[in-house]
């Protein structure tokens, strides 16, 4: 029997969390999907512990670390299902996490992606993410992040879109709106395909039964470089959706904003005695997403907004 939804994990030297991640599935109410493990290049046991212990799982074995986005698009090219869920490595899911996902796409047939309740894995009273939000001035944030939870994040709603730890997709929103920007490596990735697809009119609603637990950059060690792309990714997300309209009516809050903290990070460089690694990488990534200006902005002519401005007035949070 073709299976109903296709769980895409990608992995990179994640052994350690697969057990956990794996039983999880195994253990799932809902039994009509498949698994199928992206392995980056892992230098660890990962694809012999795999295929020893989990012969089910389908297994895409890369020769090297190509990124979340390209080893994503790889399981989503290969998938079966009507519904492509993404999953961490570093989760455990709900036994009820693809049956209520698999519920809310038959009461909500309209929305095109669905943001699961994302917990923080040893304290899952503390909500991780409720789905994402995006500020005008260009940056993301996951609602909720390290808040109690609470009767708050138990209501069914609209969302900018979904984490890309735990998220559900129609298959045929990849059709529509291409897959995930290999030129983005990790991190903004997902929040890149939540602008493209809200701007073409396809819509996000956040599911709080569907549970997930996460322990968050499990297979992400280096933090300069996690700190680098979330920069510079952060405004290639930028520069390829944010419409002229908004640009223009939230100029201080979107462009000003930005020149500030540039001018700001340089002055602090050219006075060495406050020269710090983070405003290091601050000002690289900028000069990174400088130099690919021109080739993320090209993308714009995929990514036409087709929604309102009063509509991405409501949608984005432009009060920060």
């Amino acid at each position: 029997m073709k299976p109903e939804i296709s769980v895409i994990i990608p992995n990179w030297n994640g052994k350690k969390y697969l057990k956990t991640c794996f039983d999880s599935l195994r253990n799932q109410i809902f039994k009509n999907f498949e698994i199928i493990l992206v392995d980056n290049g892992s230098e660890d046991i990962s694809l012999k512990f795999t295929k020893k212990k989990y012969p089910e799982i389908k297994i895409i074995a890369l020769s090297e670390n190509t990124g979340f986005s390209r080893a994503v698009n790889l399981g989503i090219k290969k998938a079966s299902g009507k519904y492509i869920a993404l999953l961490n490595n570093d989760t455990e899911t709900h036994p009820n996490w693809l049956q209520n996902l698999k519920l809310a796409t038959e009461k909500y047939p309209q929305y095109y992606s669905f943001a699961c309740k994302i917990l923080c894995f040893d304290k899952r009273d503390i909500i991780d993410s409720a789905g994402d939000g995006y500020k005008i001035n260009g940056v993301a944030y996951r609602r909720g992040h390290y808040q109690k939870d609470s009767n708050e994040f138990n209501q069914e709603q609209e969302v900018f879109g979904p984490c890309g730890a735990a998220a559900l997709y129609k298959k045929k929103l990849f059709d529509k709106i291409g897959l995930f920007d290999e030129d983005f490596f990790a991190f903004y990735e997902d929040v890149d395909l939540n602008f493209r697809a809200q701007l073409a009119g396809f819509k996000c609603i956040y599911i709080p039964s569907a549970v997930v637990y996460h322990i968050g950059h499990g297979s992400s060690q280096n933090n300069e470089w996690v700190a680098f792309l979330c920069r510079r990714n952060e405004l290639f997300t930028l520069i390829k959706n944010m419409p002229f309209r908004l640009c223009l009516k939230y100029f201080r809050k979107i462009i000003w904003f930005r020149c500030w903290w540039f001018f700001k990070d340089l002055i602090k460089m050219i006075i060495k005695y406050k020269y710090d690694k983070t405003t290091q990488i601050r000002m690289e990534a900028r000069f990174a997403a400088l130099k690919n200006f021109w080739k993320m902005y090209k993308k714009r002519r995929l990514t036409a907004s087709r929604v309102s401005v009063s509509y991405l007035i409501n949608l984005l949070d432009c009060k920060n």
